[in-house]
């Protein structure tokens, strides 16, 4: 079997028994809702709350602006990886909208996941995101007793054509094994009306914006642009050290001994400075992809990745990450 389609642990190694429902799911059609219809009045609203422009905007519109008088939760989950501002930053989310950010709570954190794993996540084996926010969170939907549950997810068309071609309705059956529908409210929405809404509530975006970053959630995404990569280099010291010492606890969990943040592809290969002796491919530690996005001939990094709603990021169709 391909590292793509890995089966998925997602209760762990421990011999913890699934939870009854997610292991014997309520077989049941795709989502005949159209694209205008709103939830059913006693739905509960699930809220994707990651610390992100667009959860926060999503939030914003459903507790003060749709008018919905369905029973909500904001709800974050918690990879361990977060930048320290983002965490804040979520504490700030819930004071302005006057109820509490809850917290999932996942098996692993993502070092830990990757010390199971023996591996970082990649392009071919992208587990992260189920391991740390869909398993988690349907964990969390599923202790709390509800009958007819919708995840609300802050996911806009214009972010990539991937996402453009996604429907405002749809549902988790055939995925990940989900028992609830996904509603994306503003999907439709443009960035001038994620910043405008912020605006209207006298909510502050994530600092991290303002700093440069393209997206928030994990810090940093094995899918980050360089150029934010180098910013947050030059921005925050102690990101070197920290990927450094993740680096290495990995590769001591490893049987290979070896472990890389990130795949061979990010950087060129005259950049590399690792090589797999088994396979005799070059990939490269975290180090040499710091002295890459450093180098003071590097000029416009951004232009190496092309336009930013083609490039990857850690979100699947849940849109948890944004």
């Amino acid at each position: 079997m391909s590292e793509e389609h890995e089966q998925i642990d997602i209760f762990g190694c421990d011999g913890e028994a699934p939870p009854k429902r997610l292991a014997d799911v309520v077989k049941r059609p795709k989502s005949d809702r159209n694209e205008g219809d709103l939830p059913d009045p006693e739905q509960e609203l699930v809220v994707c709350t990651s610390g992100g422009k667009d959860s926060a905007a999503m939030a914003l519109w459903l507790r003060f602006e749709s008018g919905l008088p369905n029973p909500m939760r904001f709800v974050h989950n918690d990879t361990g990886h977060e930048h320290d501002l983002t965490v804040a930053y979520l504490d700030t989310i819930a004071e302005k909208l006057g109820q509490e950010v809850e917290r999932t709570v996942p098996t692993y954190t993502f070092e830990s996941l990757a010390k199971h794993k023996q591996r970082f996540p990649s392009k071919m084996a992208r587990f992260c995101t189920q391991e740390l926010k869909v398993f988690p969170m349907q964990r969390w939907i599923e202790a709390q007793g509800f009958t007819d549950p919708v995840l609300c997810q802050g996911v806009r068309a214009d972010e990539s054509a991937r996402r453009a071609a996604m429907p405002v309705w749809d549902d988790t059956l055939g995925d990940f094994g989900g028992f609830y529908d996904i509603w994306r409210p503003i999907l439709r929405w443009s960035v001038e009306e994620v910043f405008a809404i912020h605006d209207r509530h006298g909510l502050e975006p994530n600092p991290l914006y303002r700093m440069g970053a393209g997206r928030v959630g994990c810090w940093p995404c094995i899918y980050v642009r360089l150029g934010e990569l180098a910013n947050a280099f030059r921005r925050d010291p102690d990101l070197l050290p920290r990927l450094e010492a993740m680096e290495a606890a990995v590769a001591r969990a490893s049987k290979r001994k070896a472990a890389s943040f990130f795949g061979p592809e990010k950087i060129p290969s005259w950049a590399h400075d690792k090589l797999d002796p088994k396979t005799g491919t070059t990939y490269p530690s975290i180090r040499a992809v710091y002295n890459y996005v450093l180098q003071p001939d590097q000029g416009d990094l951004f232009a190496h990745e092309g336009d930013l709603a083609d490039v990857p990021t850690c979100m699947s169709q849940y849109g948890l990450c944004e």
